[in-house]
């Protein structure tokens, strides 16, 4: 990888080598993954989600003169306003507003085991390009920006780190190209029937304190209630060590309408929660690298809860990755290309079932 840094402390790629999703990993300099090279405030191009708004414009302006990371801070916008490049250090930020969109945004502070951002909309929220992450760190500890996220334990120190970002109403968020570090999960409603939460193109990773189980270590979650779903999660990296899901399900209620397609998958415990019974229905986990770069403390699908075709959904070519000296043992490199059945088995044809 070559470059200079950029404003966030991230290595700039130049010029990216073209490789196949089974062939990348993030931080590679493919830039085929979402990584350090593509998410984030200073990787916003131009006309970002049709905005019509610049590029990046090389600094970001704070959102008031002496915010602290001690400090709760309190924000609210017109319906329907976008804020762009703008910086929001804070104990917790309260957001209100409804339709808000963020782009190009750096939201940083230290709450352990609580909030970071906590969002009072009523329909819709939307981040783009933005930046969840510490105060107290540019980079993910053992994070040097060649892997996805960081091999070895602890990541983020308990004390340094933040816990949530949360909609504490019935927006529906829209994620899309944010670079995500330093917590134990992104508390968003899972959509509505014509209106789902949709998560594209994001860096979820380096989840923090991973060496405890103080936190639950989630990506996408948790959502314990159940009775949820219509969800669409394609093309993120969802990466950590840590001790739940890269997409955190959790109850017992039926999960319904989840699509989880073309993402990099690696770590966690279990990495996909899909239900804890096995009731979900209508979910498709299509096109996805399940890459054996992070430890793993269990699988990649808890309870191998999907659905199942009887309840219309869909399990068709996932692919494993594995090379030598990954973190993840149960697969070796004589699996790597193989397909993925949703037992953690890897073959040489793809699951029908």
């Amino acid at each position: 990888m070559t470059g200079t840094d950029t404003p966030d402390g991230h290595a700039a790629v130049k010029e990216a080598t073209p490789r196949s999703a089974i062939d990348a990993r993030p931080n590679d300099g493919s830039g085929h993954w979402p990584d350090f090279s593509n998410t984030g405030y200073a990787h916003t191009p131009a006309n970002a989600g049709g905005l019509g708004l610049g590029a990046y414009p090389g600094k970001l302006t704070d959102y008031r003169a002496g915010m602290s990371p001690d400090k709760p801070l309190r924000v609210e916008f017109p319906d329907n306003s976008v804020i762009a490049f703008t910086r929001f250090t804070a104990l917790k930020t309260y957001i209100y507003g409804d339709n808000l969109t963020f782009v190009g945004c750096l939201f940083e502070g230290t709450n352990p085991n609580d909030n970071l951002v906590q969002i009072y909309s009523d329909t819709n929220v939307t981040f783009l390009y933005s930046t969840f992450k510490p105060s107290s760190y540019a980079m993910p500890p053992g994070n040097d920006g060649t892997v996805s996220s960081a091999h070895a334990a602890p990541g983020t120190p308990f004390e340094d780190s933040w816990q949530l970002a949360t909609t504490m109403k019935e927006a529906v968020a829209v994620m899309d190209h944010n670079d995500i570090w330093g917590n134990a999960g992104m508390i968003m409603v899972t959509g509505f029937p014509g209106r789902p939460s949709t998560w594209t193109n994001n860096y979820i990773h380096d989840m923090a304190d991973t060496a405890h189980d103080v936190y639950h270590h989630d990506g996408i979650g948790p959502q314990s209630e159940g009775d949820g779903g219509n969800m669409i999660v394609r093309h993120n990296t969802l990466a950590s060590l840590g001790n739940t899901n890269a997409l955190a399900l959790q109850g017992t209620g039926v999960y319904q309408n989840v699509s989880v397609t073309d993402n990099y998958i690696s770590g966690w415990g279990y990495a996909l929660s899909i239900g804890t019974i096995n009731n979900a229905k209508n979910i498709t986990v299509t096109g996805n690298v399940f890459s054996a770069e992070l430890r793993q403390l269990y699988g990649f699908l808890y309870g191998n809860i999907w659905g199942g075709t009887a309840r219309g959904s869909t399990w068709r070519n996932n692919l494993v990755q594995a090379r030598a000296g990954d973190g993840n043992t149960r697969y070796s490199p004589a699996d790597n290309g193989k397909y993925l059945w949703p037992a953690g088995t890897a073959h040489t044809t793809d699951y029908t079932g």
